[in-house]
């Protein structure tokens, strides 16, 4: 599908600000931005391939990199556009290189990367690289006003870093809610030859061999990405201008998409009814939301005449026909295919599941687990990340449908894709899916695993939930550190919320117009400024509103830290993200936390803690808090020097304040030359 994209012309704009425009890893930047800028003018004819029904895994692969010197190399050009993914309404979207969305990026372990970001667009940004955890470069975690100021439209930044790691990731924009946008890419990073996998023990749970073992050595070399996202038909500008009028915070999604792709579904009023019936929290509309006379949905009494109702109540079916994205599988390329399940909407948790093929869950946030038993769902929360194998045990031409269905209370939705086992049969092809009910589109006749509601489907038998506390250890084990390895440092976050466009992590809240376009903490003059401004309430940022919100922590290198997060009443769960470090997840519980310490805490009620081989993240859900509260433990250790945040993934949440800076050994931090303050300013 062509469209006529809208782009900022670039040359007249000199590629001011941010501009890294020398040589360094022997790439020349400004010859580099001069080839990037020639053919954008005001317009131009980019192949969005937004509407192609099926995407095979090699197509859907960004290939365009190059190694100069042992550097990857890899160029981002974002642009504007507009995109109709779901058949519903066409809207704005950023672009990254010419594609919504945007291509997954391939690397191997020990890459030494560079990635250059070149913004033709007309707000600024930068790119977060979620879950990489910038050893030894803190500059280029992509935080504004933490670790660089943003990209101004025309400008360009090179975030450089070694991947290390091994595992799914994903970059994503990180100033206001740019990442609902279109703002995101997959990373995945193919582990290096020598790295021990938990795959005996997956072949073995699976009654299989080492041939077995070799088959998901090679699966997971060419895992196929699966991004999954609720999808608005509102830009995010548009929607915080709806939320600030209405003082409603919008809670409904339009559709769910798999790899970009999907249809409006709006099931038959009788289905609706009975799902109100079976959910204790009050009836919903067509569109599967909860009314806005509901104080879940409305607790600060917002004005509901200004919320429009096709945001919230009222179901268009247009796009119910719209083509799915297809998974395409050859059982004769080998018994195992590798999925990377990633989270890149900004707003609900999602359940996936994939009709007749559990899921051997092998890795979460880019870490090996040890899983004793297959799942059949998975609950995946904004930014999360599964790798899961499937046997590839059907029929050739064979097809079953792949769910997303929002885990919830404010909403029910399920959007679909197709697995679908080649060569393709006649006798089961798109022209043979049905639709299980009016407002649906055409499915494989599979059973499924779970209901529209992401629940699981008690008429096909007993369907397995992954329990992320209990049932993913890492793997190989890694003990938490302990009071014997050296003190620890007790961090509690105290969240709230004040108002209705108000979430905070931590005292009033760190929204990000509070610091998204300042200079930013990691630089010398910053964060000594700070420094004073709360240690001795002087110097130029005393009284500022980004020191009354009370959401900066100070904390040396080397020093193990435990974080409590307490969840006041009536809080949805938050996918609280740590950027830098994974961290161990020593504790979770109902109630009020009263502890002085983890130590006491776990003395007091030891069946909230596990001490002993604990889940390793970098994203982990708090509690549901009920009407008792809810509290969240964890622990890590600072071997980063540098600025760094904690912060829940939902980006409402996230841009309204639910952030807390870690300012980490940063006086122990030298800034590269080419990322001084005097190159960004």
């Amino acid at each position: 599908m062509k469209l006529l994209l809208p782009l900022l012309s670039l040359a007249p704009l000199a590629f001011a600000g941010h501009s890294f425009l020398r040589r360094s890893f022997g790439v020349d930047h400004a010859e580099r931005a001069r080839h990037l800028s020639r053919g954008l003018s005001l317009s131009a004819d980019v192949d969005v391939d937004i509407s192609a029904a099926r995407i095979s895994a090699s197509a859907d692969v960004d290939v365009s990199t190059t190694k100069v010197g042992g550097t990857l190399h890899y160029d981002v050009v974002v642009s504007e556009g507009v995109a109709n993914p779901d058949g519903g309404k066409e809207r704005m979207v950023y672009l990254i290189n010419g594609h919504y969305p945007a291509k997954p990026l391939f690397l191997d372990q020990g890459d030494d990367v560079e990635i250059f970001v070149l913004v033709n667009i007309s707000e600024a940004m930068t790119m977060h690289f979620h879950g990489i955890d910038q050893h030894g470069t803190p500059w280029s975690d992509g935080v504004p006003g933490i670790s660089q100021k943003p990209i101004q439209p025309g400008g360009n930044f090179t975030y450089r870093w070694n991947a290390h790691q091994h595992g799914l990731y994903q970059a994503h924009a990180h100033r206001k809610a740019q990442l609902d946008d279109g703002l995101f890419f997959p990373i995945f990073i193919r582990p290096a030859v020598n790295t021990e996998r938990p795959f005996a023990e997956l072949a073995a749970l699976a009654g299989g061999s080492a041939l077995d073992v070799a088959g998901m050595i090679a699966a997971e070399a060419n895992t196929h990405i699966l991004r999954i996202n609720d999808w608005r038909h509102r830009p995010s500008e548009e929607l915080d201008g709806i939320w600030a009028a209405s003082g409603i915070e919008p809670l409904c999604a339009d559709s769910v998409l798999i790899n970009g792709q999907g249809s409006m579904v709006c099931p038959p009023e009788s289905q609706l009814q009975s799902i109100s019936a079976t959910r204790p929290y009050g009836d919903i509309t067509a569109k599967g939301c909860l009314q806005l006379t509901n104080p879940i949905a409305n607790p600060f009494d917002g004005n509901i005449s200004a919320m429009p109702e096709d945001m919230w109540k009222m179901c268009d079916a247009t796009g119910v026909d719209n083509p799915l994205y297809t998974l395409e599988v050859n059982a004769s390329n080998g018994s195992w295919a590798s999925v990377g399940i990633v989270n890149t909407g900004g707003l609900w948790e999602l359940a996936f599941s994939i009709d007749e093929h559990p899921l051997y869950v092998y890795a979460i946030d880019g870490q090996y687990v040890n899983t004793t038993k297959a799942f059949n769902i998975l609950s995946v929360p904004s930014g999360v990340r599964y790798q899961a194998m499937i046997k590839l045990d059907k029929d050739a031409g064979s097809a079953y449908t792949i769910r997303a269905a929002a885990n919830v209370v404010p909403q029910v939705l399920t959007g679909y894709g197709i697995l679908q086992y080649t060569p393709r049969m006649v006798t089961n092809s798109p022209n043979t899916f049905s639709s299980p009910a009016d407002g649906y589109p055409a499915l494989p006749p599979s059973t499924a695993s779970m209901d529209y509601t992401g629940k699981p489907n008690t008429s096909s038998g007993a369907a397995t939930e992954l329990d992320p506390w209990t049932d993913a250890p890492p793997f190989p084990a890694i003990p938490p550190l302990t009071e014997e390895d050296g003190n620890i440092t007790l961090v509690v976050l105290d969240m709230s919320r004040a108002n209705a466009t108000t979430w905070a992590a931590n005292h009033t809240g760190l929204a990000g117009v509070l610091y998204e376009d300042n200079d930013p903490l990691l630089w010398p003059a910053m964060w000594q400024a700070a420094q004073e401004a709360i240690e001795e309430g002087t110097g130029s940022l005393a009284g500022s509103a980004l020191i009354n919100a009370t959401s900066i922590t100070f904390l040396p290198n080397d020093t193990i830290v435990d974080i409590v997060i307490k969840v006041p009443e009536d809080h949805p769960p938050h996918p609280m993200h740590k950027h830098f470090n994974r961290f161990w997840v020593v504790g979770q519980g109902m109630g009020e936390w009263n502890f002085s310490s983890v130590a006491e805490a776990a003395a007091a009620m030891p069946e909230s803690f596990n001490l002993v081989n604990p889940p390793v993240r970098d994203s982990y859900n708090t509690p549901v808090s009920g009407k008792i509260g809810s509290w969240l433990a964890l622990r890590y250790r600072t071997v980063n020097p540098g600025a760094n945040i904690i912060h829940c993934h939902i980006t409402q949440h996230n841009t309204a304040g639910m952030t807390e800076v870690l300012l980490e050994g940063i006086e122990l931090v030298q800034l590269p030359k080419d990322y001084a303050p005097s190159q960004q300013e």
